[in-house]
């Protein structure tokens, strides 16, 4: 009798298990949690998640949303993090360097993205955040107003062994996103 019960008690527990993780894995809490960060994203629903393995690399990527707010976050796991991580903000950076014109006989020979367009940086502890604009299609590299969509944040953060963090928020609230993004934690 025992043992049915102990059998019992251990096939459900097993099932339970197996429930959990199905019902887990489709939330952004849970998701968070299995990761090892925090993040205040509550209210936030999960919209997709996918995985990708290369020889090289490991990424997992997952977007959510909350009202008009989009958030994007990758996780990417590789054997060097500081040049990863340099390559990423070089490749933000470099939308808003100066270029030469690709027009022949122009008035200038530099085309500029101004001044209020370019990205604010904030090196924190393990990582770096940018506020900067967005287009439509949640694109950077945005220099003139008409083509300005949202406020958006891009953080990369450092977590060491647990991967590297690329967190993309995207709103017309600034103060939303910039609220959000403080919270990240490794």
């Amino acid at each position: 009798m025992i043992k049915k019960l102990l059998g019992l008690m251990v096939i459900s527990l097993i099932l339970l298990t197996v429930v959990s993780f199905i019902f887990l894995e489709k939330s952004l809490s849970a998701r968070l949690f299995w990761w090892g960060v925090s993040l205040d994203v509550s209210d936030f629903k999960l919209l997709s998640f996918s995985k990708d393995n290369t020889k090289f690399l490991e990424v997992e990527k997952l977007e959510a949303n909350k009202d008009t707010t989009r958030l994007f976050i990758d996780r990417t796991k590789i054997s060097d993090h500081r040049k990863y991580i340099e390559d990423r903000k070089f490749l933000l950076e470099s939308l808003f360097l100066p270029t030469t014109s690709p027009y022949p006989e122009v008035i200038t020979n530099i085309i500029e993205c101004p001044d209020e367009f370019k990205p604010k940086v904030q090196n924190i502890n393990n990582g770096a955040v940018y506020t900067l604009f967005a287009g439509e299609r949640f694109n950077y590299g945005v220099c003139a107003h008409d083509l300005v969509k949202y406020n958006s944040v891009y953080g990369i953060f450092d977590c060491k062994e647990k991967g590297i963090f690329e967190i993309r928020i995207f709103s017309d609230d600034e103060k939303k996103i910039k609220e959000i993004t403080k919270t990240f934690k490794c």
